[in-house]
């Protein structure tokens, strides 16, 4: 019965998954890294069906779960720095706010550009902070403008004073934003990044990450107001962030 019991539990969860990625690809066409839900979902099912016929001995059965178990407790880690990591400083005002790019549409900013965006207008307007502001972002291939132009415009329709925006419209990843976006800085400024504070926008799942590679650029004073995840989105988001995080730890 037990055994029963553990094969229905597989199966519950691998149908979750595959209803997850369908509802996402229904309701919303679908998100980069999506179909890891109906890979995930596919496994989980099969593993239920088999998992009583594929015969182990008591060696492989530990290492199996051992496993799992390490790589489940990485996961979980890795989620919780970054669902903890602070992305809301409101505090310490900044010298330059460096918003990091995301794609752009026909019609504008994305979703999570527009977020991005607009948090950086909330900061603004609470604090009273008259930081300069880097939108850093490039040209993609199917994009019409940069990232960065696109960033202006909008944040010049919400009446922000354009002479307080420098572009960055080179970068094509978020390594490449702090890289450049320093360039920028340290011309405008005269001065060493090391030597400014700086106040990096994006999106909650990303601060973490970005942390990590604004040190590797030689930030060595960098805070973080961070926009919010569209609730339906956060399952892909901080899954895809996880892998892209151990890249980031693996290659940067």
């Amino acid at each position: 019965m037990s055994i029963l019991k553990s094969s229905y539990i597989y199966f519950i969860i691998g149908l979750i998954s595959i209803i997850y990625y369908s509802y996402i690809n229904i309701a919303f066409g679908g998100l980069a890294f999506d179909e890891f839900f109906l890979f995930l979902g596919i496994c989980f099912i099969l593993y239920g069906v088999i998992k009583n016929k594929i015969k182990k001995n008591y060696l492989e059965n530990i290492i199996i779960k051992l496993t799992i178990i390490t790589i489940v407790a990485i996961f979980i880690i890795g989620e919780a720095l970054m669902i903890l990591y602070p992305k809301s400083d409101i505090t310490n005002q900044c010298d330059y706010l460096i918003i990091l790019g995301a794609a752009v549409k026909k019609n504008g900013p994305s979703l999570t550009l527009r977020a991005r965006l607009n948090s950086a207008i909330e900061y603004l307007d609470k604090t009273k902070d008259d930081c300069f502001i880097v939108v850093s972002g490039g040209k993609g291939s199917d994009e019409k403008t940069s990232e960065a132009q696109a960033m202006k415009e909008y944040l010049v329709d919400k009446n922000i004073n354009p002479s307080k925006i420098l572009l960055e419209d080179k970068s094509t990843n978020t390594f490449e934003n702090f890289k450049y976006s320093r360039e920028k800085i340290e011309k405008h400024s005269s001065s060493s990044i090391k030597d400014l504070k700086i106040k990096v926008v994006t999106t909650d799942f990303h601060s973490l990450r970005s942390s990590v590679l604004a040190k590797r650029n030689e930030y060595t004073n960098v805070t973080f107001y961070s926009s919010k995840s569209k609730l339906a989105f956060i399952p892909v988001y901080y899954t895809r962030e996880f892998f892209a995080l151990l890249k980031t730890i693996l290659i940067y």
